[in-house]
């Protein structure tokens, strides 16, 4: 296992990206979002992802010179369309469009169509919580399907995850982010990138038999719901939000479609925000004060383990697999750049 600071895959990613064809607003970009994760420790969506950016470009998946656009919008609404330009850069443009509206007017909904693969939503959901904005943001397929729905026997939906983020001027933003499958499809990467088992309940080999190994789904396996009837159930509504209701099928492209949902709310909206802020503590410190079960050391609230796994990494470095950054520094000769030979200051 190799050890990086945040600085320095931060570089990694800009000089990968610019080298790519994006601009140098863009890079920065996507290298903040991608360490950002690595730093909430979800490396699922860090620089793992780059040779799959780096194919999509060649593929025609994403133009890298492309920009979003608001197409259509009202005081309390908008549709971006984000011209298959990085899912970072057009993740980044709809949240700040939504933090304006709601701020402005309490509450805003905002469509996203067309838009590449956005990795972990609560980079988004986090940033809106820092302008003291409320946001719940979803994505349903977009692209093969790889999770089956309960009681299905084949694939037909995707990871559709789920994101929530109220603001805590207190402390860490109190934040849900998961896939409404039993586990990421990044995190099956990872677990091949480390030559490591899948939990079980997670996974189905090609033949519909349960496995724990993580080349099963690059086989043609394909994954569980989370919670059987529940995690399907949540994969549905994030599939109709993000699809009929954002109407992303009257916008194809590379993919059957690509759409995503976003509401955002003024935390003070229906309250002065000190006054929210208080109701907020005092909910945490019942929670907090329970005593913890056996074999755990406090009681979290979603989001404390991300954030303090990003205090760990900002001191001790980024653990990367070796796998991984063999598999970076292949993808960026491909665009003249290689990362063992790049004059970076950690």
């Amino acid at each position: 296992m190799l050890q990086f600071s945040s600085s320095h895959l931060n570089q990694v990613v800009k000089a990968i990206f610019t080298a790519a064809g994006a601009t140098t607003q863009d890079a920065i970009q996507i290298a903040d979002v991608l360490v950002a994760n690595h730093l909430a420790g979800h490396d699922s969506h860090g620089i793992l992802r780059i040779p799959e950016y780096l194919q999509s470009i060649l593929d025609g998946e994403i133009d890298p010179s492309a920009s979003p656009e608001i197409i259509q919008e009202t005081p309390s609404s908008g549709v971006v369309k984000g011209n298959w330009s990085f899912g970072q850069v057009v993740g980044n443009f709809a949240t700040d469009l939504a933090i304006e509206k709601a701020l402005a007017m309490g509450v805003c909904a905002v469509s996203v169509v067309q838009a590449a693969h956005t990795g972990r939503l609560a980079v988004f959901t986090e940033r809106a919580a820092q302008k003291g904005v409320m946001m719940f943001m979803t994505i349903g397929t977009v692209d093969r399907p790889m999770t089956a729905p309960y009681g299905g026997a084949a694939p037909l939906l995707g990871t559709n995850p789920i994101a929530i983020t109220l603001p805590n001027q207190d402390g860490p933003h109190v934040t849900l982010d998961f896939a409404t499958s039993a586990i990421a499809a990044g995190k099956i990467k990872v677990a091949k990138a480390k030559h490591e088992q899948l939990p079980p309940n997670c996974l189905v080999d090609k033949h519909g038999n349960p496995t724990t190994d993580p080349n099963d789904f690059f086989d043609g396996g394909f994954m569980l719901p989370f919670g059987g009837h529940k995690g399907y159930a949540l994969a549905v509504m994030a599939e109709f939000m993000s699809g009929p209701l954002v109407g992303s099928e009257d916008y194809p492209g590379v993919t059957q479609r690509s759409g995503i949902f976003i509401f955002a709310m003024k935390a003070s909206l229906f309250q002065p925000m000190e006054k929210y802020n208080q109701a907020l503590q005092k909910s945490i410190k019942k929670i907090k004060s329970i005593p913890p079960a056996k074999g755990f050391e406090e009681v979290l609230l979603p989001g404390e383990p991300e954030s303090n796994m990003h205090q760990k990494r900002l001191l001790q470095g980024i653990p990367i697999p070796e796998d991984t950054w063999s598999a970076v520094r292949k993808a960026g000769l491909t665009v003249g750049v290689d990362i063992d030979q790049l004059n970076l200051h950690s």
